[in-house]
């Protein structure tokens, strides 16, 4: 009798367990998150500009210049369809989640601090006009490394749903990266979406690089 009970519960609770498990993943309407991720993956390109490639260039005259900083280009910005920092703040938060959209800012548009003191410097930052207090320009840093320098081509009609992993639901795109020096690859990648208060945010990277395996596995013999 106390074996039947016990196998008894250990039934009810295996059970349990696996609706507590099915009922992890969150459903989805799929027309709405491929349209909600062409339009979020479309604006995060430019961001990635922003923030990772050539990004917003710069005056080279060195009277309006501050140290390493120097004023924003103004057709530079007119392509990038921005004028202020908070510009760029606003867009990183239409198109990513709350925590992705802090991470970014805090490592790209502040100060990166450790032990040893500033790691790297913001990549921009909003200069005020010191008798209104206005929004003046903003200041680029002349020695920001460019991590994204080559060319990607996102194939839209290629998006599709993945996966579902509890509340994130992932997207495959392909695309074409290509390099200055004429090397073209094509593949895919996947990206996470969360839905918030205000819609479907994108809640990982977009980015896209060209990936030489010779030159990485010649990397790994020489570790």
């Amino acid at each position: 009798m106390k074996n039947k009970a016990f196998l008894l519960t250990i039934v009810v609770i295996l059970n349990l367990f696996l609706c507590i498990s099915c009922s992890k993943n969150r459903e989805y309407d799929e027309t709405e998150v491929i349209t909600a991720a062409a339009e979020l993956i479309k604006k995060s390109e430019r961001l990635n500009d922003i923030y990772y490639g050539r990004g917003i260039e710069y005056s080279k005259n060195e009277s309006e210049g501050n140290g390493v900083y120097y004023p924003a280009d103004f057709l530079s910005l007119e392509r990038l369809g921005i004028k202020t920092v908070n510009d760029i703040k606003n867009l990183t938060a239409e198109c990513f989640t709350k925590e992705y959209a802090a991470l970014v800012i805090n490592t790209k548009l502040s100060q990166v601090y450790d032990e040893d003191g500033i790691q790297e410097y913001s990549r921009y930052y909003q200069k005020y006009n010191a008798l209104d207090n206005s929004e003046e320009c903003i200041m680029v840093y002349k020695n920001a490394i460019v991590y994204l320098t080559d060319t990607v081509l996102y194939d839209y009609s290629s998006l599709r749903v993945s996966r579902v992993k509890g509340d994130e639901v992932f997207v495959s795109i392909s695309v074409t990266v290509s390099t200055d020096d004429g090397k073209v690859q094509t593949k895919d990648i996947e990206i996470s979406l969360l839905e918030e208060e205000s819609g479907w945010r994108i809640n990982s990277p977009t980015y896209a690089r060209y990936f030489d395996r010779q030159q990485y596995e010649d990397l790994q013999k020489n570790k």
